[in-house]
């Protein structure tokens, strides 16, 4: 099997860098797109709060896979549109494409996850923050925001892992991800082995994500 990896290790080199790049750009992205729809779903019972819901109910309801054809395959039916807004560079790019599905689903999954986070915060720690007059911004971005992370950093370590395994998804629009790779490499060797070696790079990676999350959580278990 070792041959198999040799003689198309740049293949899977790439295939290993593109997999851990739209992994981890997603779920940043995602994080910083879930942060205020977690918000709202948590403090929310106006207008906000309902397309906040609406969003997670949305992206949390549809299959991944169903979310990358309708931005590789739909959105991109509107070339027109986009080249005169100036995006078209996005959808016609199947890289780009991923990444935007993939961002747009974890999302969803981490709003859920900041919302209960934030949710289960003691109501000792508000009744502090205005004893100390802090202002709703300071208290949210100095003192909630930190314990809501540091209770959130669990689920959201394992969302980061199965946001890792669904990128292989994005082989089928043609993004040449560690599957993506596998399939090119196996439709030239006809060699069952080679999913074999796609899969023990996902474990590699898996194994590296929880080592590091393990290290984050300690510094951070103080505070959860």
């Amino acid at each position: 099997m070792l041959d198999l990896w040799l003689n198309y290790r740049g293949l899977w080199l790439e295939g290993l860098v593109t997999t851990a790049s739209l992994t981890g750009l997603a779920i940043v992205f995602g994080f910083f797109l879930a942060l205020p729809i977690g918000v709202l779903r948590a403090k929310s019972t106006g207008l906000g709060g309902w397309l906040a819901l609406g969003y997670v109910n949305v992206f949390r309801g549809m299959p991944l896979l169903v979310q990358l054809f309708l931005v590789y395959y739909g959105l991109g039916q509107f070339n027109s549109e986009l080249r005169a807004i100036g995006l078209w560079w996005i959808f016609r790019d199947a890289w780009y494409c991923g990444l935007l599905a993939l961002t747009l689903n974890t999302a969803a999954y981490q709003a859920e996850i900041i919302r209960g986070s934030l949710q289960t915060i003691p109501a000792s720690v508000y009744e502090t923050n205005a004893a100390l007059n802090l202002t709703r911004w300071t208290a949210f971005r100095r003192v909630l925001l930190p314990i809501a992370f540091a209770k959130a950093l669990p689920a959201i370590g394992n969302e980061f892992i199965l946001l890792l395994k669904a990128t292989s998804l994005v082989a089928i629009i043609t993004v040449f991800d560690l599957m993506g790779q596998a399939r090119y490499i196996f439709s030239e060797t006809l060699d069952l082995r080679v999913y074999y070696i796609a899969a023990v790079h996902y474990l590699l990676l898996v194994l590296a994500i929880e080592w590091a999350l393990r290290r984050i959580e300690r510094r951070f278990a103080w505070m959860a």
